[in-house]
């Protein structure tokens, strides 16, 4: 086996490795946001998780401006 093989071999180990990491990683958003439509692919997986994300901001910011307020009474 000369030295090409080997990397040509690593390399795709390494991306067969990159793509079941990237696989899960898409599996735990799409179970972590609840307004992901299935099917759907990475664009609109991705709008959703954004989304998702400004509700909880928004929902963090109205908490803490209660927090405030019963704080101050």
């Amino acid at each position: 086996m000369n030295g090409s093989s080997r990397s040509k071999e690593g390399g795709e180990k390494h991306f067969l490795e990159d793509s079941r990491v990237l696989v899960k990683q898409v599996r735990e958003l799409r179970r972590l946001v609840p307004c992901c439509r299935e099917p759907c692919g990475l664009g609109e997986l991705f709008q959703d998780a954004a989304t998702h994300i400004e509700d909880l901001q928004v929902q963090v910011k109205v908490m803490r401006m209660l927090l405030d307020k019963l704080s101050d009474e």
